[in-house]
C-alpha cells in the first residue's frame, strides 16, 4: 500500500513538474515575443518619424521657392504646376525620400498646383480633407491624414513677407515604409477604419481585413489571404500562432482621432534573427530623437543667429573653401558683415556652432 502511494506521489510530482516546466517555457516565449514586439515597434516609430521629418523638410524647401510663390500671387496655375514639378524632380535626386507628391493649396483652400497632374486646379479640398476645416496654420505641421488617400501629409505656410498667401503640402505614401520594414523581415499592413471611406474615395476598391481597409498598395498578397481568416488578432497588441507573430499599433491623425492601426507580421523563422538584432538596433534608435524639432527650428530661424541667409552662407563658404584666393575674398566680405553685428549677436553665432549634441549609436 505504502509502495503504491509512493508511486502515485512520484507520478503526481512528475506531472506537476511537467506542467510547471510548460508554463515556465510559455512565459519565456511570451517575454521573448514581447521583447521582439517592442523592438519592432521602436524601429517602426523611428522609420515613420524619419518619413515625416523628410516630408516636412521637403515642404519647407518647396515653400521657399520664389518663382512658385510669384506664380501663386499671379494666379498662374500652368506655370505653378511646371515650377512645382521641376523643383520636386530636382529635390528627389538629392534626397532619399521616394513615393512623394507635392501640391500648393491657395488661401481659399482650393488646389492651385499639383506635381502629379493638372486636372484638379481650382478644386475645393474641404469635402475630402476634414483636417482643413479649421485650416488656420501659422506653423508647419506633419501628420497621418485621411484625404482621398490615407497618407503622411506635411503642410507649410507660404509667406509673402509676413502675410500667408497659401500652403505647400508634401504627400508621402506608405509604400517606401513597407519596403523598409520588409528588408528587416517585417510585413506591414496600414489599416484604415472603413468609416473614413466616405472621404477616402480612391480607396473604395482596396482589399479589407474585417472592418479595416488596406492602405499600402505593396502589401504581401498571400499573407493578406491568411490574415482574412484571423480577424480577431486585430483586437490584440501582440498575438501569435504556429507560423507568425502579429503586432498591432494604433494610428492617429493630428487631432488625436483614431484612423485605424498598423499591423506588423513576422514569420516565426525570423524571430531568432530579430532577437539577435534587437540590442544593437535599440542603440541605433537613440539617434536623432528630436529631428522634427530641429526641422521646425530651421523653418522658424532659417538664418540661425545670423541676420540673413546671405550672411550665413558667406561664413559657411569661408569655413569650407580650400581655394586660398577665394578664401581671402570671402574673409574680407565676412569681416565687413560681422563689423555691423552687436557683441550679443556674435556670441550667439559662436554658441550656436557648438550647441549641437553629439549623436552616437550602432548602425546596422
Amino acid at each position: 500500500m505504502a509502495r503504491k502511494l509512493l508511486i502515485w506521489l512520484l507520478f503526481l510530482i512528475l506531472i506537476a513538474s511537467g506542467v510547471l516546466l510548460y508554463i515556465f517555457s510559455l512565459n519565456i516565449e511570451k517575454n521573448r515575443q514581447e521583447e521582439i514586439a517592442d523592438t519592432i515597434k521602436s524601429y517602426f516609430d523611428r522609420q515613420i518619424n524619419k518619413q515625416k521629418s523628410q516630408a516636412l523638410m521637403l515642404a519647407i524647401l518647396l515653400a521657399q521657392n520664389e518663382a512658385l510663390k510669384n506664380a501663386l500671387l499671379d494666379i498662374d496655375e500652368e506655370r505653378g504646376h511646371q515650377i512645382l514639378y521641376n523643383a520636386l524632380q530636382t529635390l528627389k535626386k538629392y534626397t532619399p525620400l521616394q513615393g512623394v507628391r507635392a501640391q500648393v493649396i491657395a488661401k481659399d483652400l482650393t488646389i492651385f498646383a499639383r506635381s502629379w497632374d493638372k486636372e484638379f486646379s481650382g478644386m475645393p479640398l474641404e469635402e475630402f480633407r476634414k483636417d482643413l476645416y479649421n485650416f488656420k496654420i501659422t506653423k508647419p505641421k506633419v501628420s497621418i491624414e485621411a484625404g482621398r488617400l490615407l497618407t503622411i501629409k506635411a503642410t507649410v505656410p507660404i509667406k509673402n513677407r509676413y502675410k500667408i498667401v497659401g500652403y505647400m503640402e508634401s504627400i508621402v505614401l506608405f509604400e517606401p515604409l513597407t519596403k523598409i520594414l520588409r528588408k528587416r523581415g517585417v510585413e506591414l499592413f496600414v489599416l484604415m477604419d472603413s468609416k473614413y471611406l466616405d472621404v477616402a474615395t480612391l480607396m473604395r476598391e482596396n482589399p479589407t481585413i474585417g472592418s479595416y481597409v488596406v492602405s499600402n498598395r505593396n502589401y504581401n498578397k498571400p499573407l493578406l489571404h491568411y490574415l482574412k481568416r484571423k480577424k480577431d488578432l486585430l483586437n490584440k497588441s501582440i498575438s501569435s500562432d504556429s507560423n507568425y507573430l502579429f503586432i498591432t499599433k494604433p494610428m492617429f491623425n493630428a487631432q488625436g482621432e483614431k484612423l485605424g492601426l498598423y499591423l506588423m507580421v513576422v514569420a516565426k523563422e525570423e524571430i531568432r534573427r530579430l532577437a539577435s538584432f534587437s540590442k544593437p538596433l535599440l542603440l541605433f534608435l537613440d539617434i536623432d530623437d528630436d529631428e522634427l524639432s530641429d526641422i521646425m527650428m530651421i523653418w522658424e530661424h532659417p538664418q540661425s543667429s545670423f541676420r540673413s541667409l546671405y550672411d550665413k552662407s558667406v561664413l559657411e563658404f569661408l569655413s569650407k573653401s580650400e581655394d586660398s584666393e577665394l578664401k581671402r575674398e570671402f574673409e574680407a566680405e565676412a569681416r565687413q558683415i560681422l563689423q555691423n553685428y552687436s557683441k550679443e549677436e556674435l556670441i550667439d553665432i559662436i554658441l550656436n556652432k557648438y550647441r549641437r549634441k553629439p549623436k552616437r549609436g550602432v548602425i546596422q
